[in-house]
């Protein structure tokens, strides 16, 4: 029994120096002997009582007592399952070796008997909580590495939604080549609105605005030595909330319009006069078919239309057209309003900015005829914009293009019943030579109509490139003393 005690109490230390043990194999074989010291329990032990019964034999018959003793010493192998082997001292030899006890010792060694139970399963339940901890700790470093791992794993995946999701592109105004065009506007049809420039009308609301100026504006000559332009806009949905004063068609201008498939606005018309040679803006309309809002026949439910009487000035000069109707009297007038794209005259832009010449224009003034005034520019190299303050406001382009088109002067009899005549100023749009000023230079160019669009080229036949942005083109005579000086 004392060798029993004595391997016991070996047997717990090699547990309690097990429990110490911080790396991981050794973890496992702690798990390992206290999974086998639990298979065969330590309350099956409790048949060592029988030292006692031993003990009194032993003083009946004192070698009788070696036969129980030996079973006892036999069961124990069993325990060869804790992988106590290496405690090799203690063999079998040994323990048929091991030394008889008295009656006295083997009561003490009963006596002593509760102590060992109460060592055995302190350190088995410390190895357990070890255990406990140690898987715990395991287990949550493992949770937090999964965390920590799962923003490397979904970051990609955001990376690549924003890689590959499809670009929204940018369009690109088909009159100034700038960027910032509506998409909803692309594909549609422009429209071109017919103002006044007599001095009274000046300056004209909406020329010079900020934010929605005409993206081009044509200026020629109509009667009376006076100009009057037309101003296209290839988004009919971002026109300055007024614009104006708004006037009567003209064929040239009609003619011009029909070069970029727009819808014609104003205010007006002149007529057919029968006896005379003199074609009016209603047969042009008529014969070309010609989609066109005129304000004096309009009976659309859209207030498209209206005066402006702050400036004091006679009535004619007070027609005004309300930019954000457009779109609503086009839907209602039921105007075709997709382009005709082989009709849109679409000028080639430069990809870059940059002068079209060494040939140096700080200003330019172009003479219409020998009956008008001159329109002169400015080139400011601060903005790199051409302006002109003629309109009794700053106007600014960026491009300068000057056509010459041969005229002829009709008159019309009895004008409007005044008694007297009218000569109005027809343009041929045969063709002809000109010039582009653009970034402070110049240079020479011929134009053409070719399948009903408007082509420009250089002397050598090279297609013409303007610089992005908005353009004058003026309008003048090739045959009637038009010049630029």
């Amino acid at each position: 029994m004392k060798f029993k005690y004595i391997y016991g109490t070996i047997c717990i230390l090699k547990i309690e120096r097990s429990i110490k043990m911080p790396d991981s194999e050794e973890l496992n074989e702690i798990l390992k002997e206290i999974k086998n010291i639990n298979a065969p329990k330590e309350e099956k032990p409790k048949k060592p009582e029988a030292p006692l019964s031993f003990a009194k034999q032993e003083e009946e018959a004192p070698k009788a007592a070696e036969p129980e003793f030996k079973p006892e010493i036999k069961e124990e192998p069993k325990k060869e399952s804790l992988s106590f082997d290496d405690f090799s001292a203690f063999n079998s030899a040994d323990r048929d070796n091991a030394p008889k006890v008295t009656r006295k010792e083997a009561v003490n060694m009963a006596n002593d008997k509760k102590p060992p139970k109460k060592g055995n399963k302190k350190p088995i339940i410390i190895a357990i909580v070890a255990v406990l901890i140690v898987a715990i700790a395991v287990a949550a470093a493992f949770i937090v590495k999964n965390k920590s791992k799962e923003p490397q794993t979904t970051a990609p995946q955001t990376t690549q939604e924003q890689t590959t999701a499809t670009p929204v592109m940018t369009k690109t105004n088909p009159l100034t080549g700038e960027s910032d065009f509506n998409e909803k506007a692309v594909g549609k049809r422009p429209i071109a609105c017919v103002v006044e420039n007599s001095v009274s009308a000046r300056p004209q609301w909406g020329i010079a605005d900020s934010k929605n100026p005409p993206d081009i504006i044509v200026e020629g000559e109509v009667e009376g030595g006076e100009t009057r332009m037309l101003w296209m806009y290839a988004d009919y949905t971002a026109v300055p909330s007024q614009i104006g004063p708004m006037r009567s068609a003209r064929p040239p201008y009609i003619k011009f319009s029909e070069l970029f498939d727009a819808i014609f606005l104003h205010w007006g018309q002149s007529q057919t006069k029968r006896g005379t040679n003199y074609i009016g803006a209603n047969t042009i309309f008529r014969q070309d078919k010609v989609d066109h809002i005129n304000q004096m026949t309009y009976s659309g439910k859209v207030a498209l239309f209206g005066r402006d009487s702050s400036r004091g000035v006679s009535t004619e000069h007070t027609g005004v057209m309300y930019g954000s109707k457009i779109a609503g009297a086009i839907k209602g007038e039921g105007f075709r309003t997709d382009a005709n794209e082989s009709k849109y005259t679409k000028f080639n832009f430069a990809s870059e900015e940059s002068t079209v010449s060494d040939k140096e224009c700080k200003t330019l003034g172009l003479t219409f005829s020998n009956r008008t005034s001159t329109r002169d520019w400015t080139y400011d190299s601060s903005d790199k914009m051409y302006h002109s303050n003629d309109y009794k406001t700053d106007v600014a382009r960026k491009n300068l293009l000057v056509l010459f088109d041969k005229t002829e002067y009709v008159s019309k009899s009895n004008y409007k019943n005044s008694g007297s005549a009218e000569v109005y100023c027809n343009y041929k749009l045969a063709g002809g030579k000109g010039k582009l000023a653009t970034n402070g230079t110049v240079i020479d160019i011929n134009w053409s109509v070719n399948n009903g669009v408007l082509v420009i080229k250089d002397t050598n036949g090279n297609d013409v490139k303007l610089n992005v942005g908005t353009t004058w083109i003026g309008y003048a005579s090739s045959n009637n003393g038009g010049a630029v000086k």
